[in-house]
């Protein structure tokens, strides 16, 4: 019985944990837009970083395309991209060479 309550106690944590983790995450979404973004979505275009209950709250629904209701699953890292003024690209990517979309070719 104490086993399944230090069970029962260990999961409500997780998903309290997840729950604020997926509310805390960065999205990206331009001001006129509806949508909300990953940092990587090659629809973000002019987007500013947003957590995403602000989103939500905002109105704005997720992106079909980059899906980030479903980011949690992926290990993101910087792109090693520089930006036309040779600053480092402030975009973060799923992808296996380290490099956004804007900067994969």
């Amino acid at each position: 019985m104490k086993i399944r309550i230090a069970h029962v106690l260990a999961l409500t944590g997780f998903m309290w944990v997840s729950a604020f983790l997926a509310t805390a995450q960065t999205v990206y979404s331009a001001a006129h837009g509806k949508k909300y973004h990953t940092a990587d979505c090659r629809l973000s275009g002019d987007a500013e970083g947003m957590t995403r209950a602000a989103a939500r709250k905002a109105g704005k629904s997720a992106c079909n395309i980059c899906q980030p209701n479903r980011l949690g699953n992926a290990k993101l890292s910087p792109c090693s991209g520089q930006t036309a003024d040779g600053t480092r690209c402030k975009r973060l990517t799923a992808n296996r060479n380290k490099k956004c979309f804007q900067h994969q070719g």
